[in-house]
């Protein structure tokens, strides 16, 4: 699989500063390389545990025509399939979480508890407060490959670019919130933006599936 160079610093400031020269840009950005580039980081994520995690496939239906779709199908390597759900919304977007460069660690988990809490998760129902959120609880169509269920446990993986902190506030990146539902015990949550603020490194290779296939007709339609 193809990989890429990603430049932390770059993309942290570009979704999420404020910088006046990104304006504008970011609904096609993230319609370019939104969903590669977060299946990218959670396959980073994962293996940075150590864990063989591997891409699946795009298509999470329900099986028929009507219903909602999630993004992708992610598999840990280890035994758990994800259905995941992408919500790319830069920090810079309405209802967004610009955050200025120099934010200590104290007012980081202010902002994302706000941001938890007023955007996302609805502390007194135990819900999520909008339907294209809460819809990763879904019944997906499994696909063929892992439909022996005694061999692979299928899990719901909420992917958010925006940093967010559930109250608990020794809770990582990537943390489980329990959730009551009839198939599922807990929504497993990813923050981009607090995974990329946590590592050291400056830049990243990022298995990016289906970028290098729009890079590609890029180069077609500009050649030169």
């Amino acid at each position: 699989m193809h990989t890429v160079k990603v430049d932390r610093r770059e993309l942290l400031q570009f979704m999420n500063s404020g910088d006046e020269g990104a304006n504008g840009h970011h609904t096609a950005m993230t319609g370019f390389m939104g969903e590669p580039l977060a299946v990218g980081l959670i396959l980073h994520s994962l293996r940075s545990e150590g864990k063989p995690a591997e891409f699946v496939s795009w298509k999470v239906t329900p099986g028929m025509r009507k219903g909602s779709r999630l993004d992708a199908w992610i598999f840990d390597g280890e035994g758990t399939l994800y259905q995941t759900e992408i919500k790319m919304w830069a920090g810079n977007a309405i209802g967004g979480l610009r955050l200025k460069d120099g934010l200590g660690e104290d007012e980081l988990l202010r902002l994302g508890q706000k941001q938890w809490l007023s955007r996302i998760w609805n502390e007194e129902r135990q819900t999520f407060h909008a339907p294209q959120v809460g819809k990763v609880l879904g019944t997906m169509q499994v696909p063929d490959r892992f439909k022996d269920s005694e061999r692979f446990k299928i899990e719901p993986l909420l992917c958010l670019w925006w940093l967010v902190r559930p109250a608990d506030a020794e809770a990582g990146a990537r943390f489980c919130l329990p959730v009551q539902d009839e198939h599922f015990e807990c929504v497993h949550v990813l923050s981009l933006t607090r995974y990329l603020m946590g590592l050291s490194e400056d830049m990243l290779e990022l298995e990016m599936p289906r970028l290098s296939e729009r890079l590609n007709w890029l180069e077609r339609i500009f050649p030169g």
